[in-house]
């Protein structure tokens, strides 16, 4: 009977960890895409010929405002994209966590 709590302990334990660091990374990339959209507002208020910065794979790459543009709302558009399919499987997993719970009688005991 132990090694059956142990091993419900340990399913447990492992829901409770996907779904901490699921909304962690949700969060992340909401943090990103904040920062995307505060840059674009910036941006499409300038001149489309001003000289801009950024950063490409850790080297800061100079461009224009022009070509900058569309490649930060590309990357924005797919955060968003990512975001939602995340926060669907987050939904997802924690509908099967719950299940889990209820078809093996688990209840949470605080100490």
């Amino acid at each position: 009977m132990d090694q059956v709590s142990n091993s419900f302990q340990i399913k447990y334990n492992e829901y409770k960890q996907i779904l901490e660091e699921m909304q962690n990374k949700i969060i992340e990339l909401g943090h990103d895409k904040d920062e995307h959209e505060i840059v674009l507002e910036t941006l499409n208020s300038s001149e489309s010929g001003r000289k801009c910065y950024r950063m490409v794979g850790g080297a800061l790459v100079e461009s224009d405002v022009k070509t900058t543009v569309p490649i930060l709302q590309t990357k924005k558009d797919k955060l968003t994209v990512t975001i939602s399919s995340m926060k669907a499987e987050l939904i997802k997993t924690a509908q099967e966590f719950e299940k889990w719970k209820k078809d093996n009688k688990i209840q949470v005991v605080t100490q």
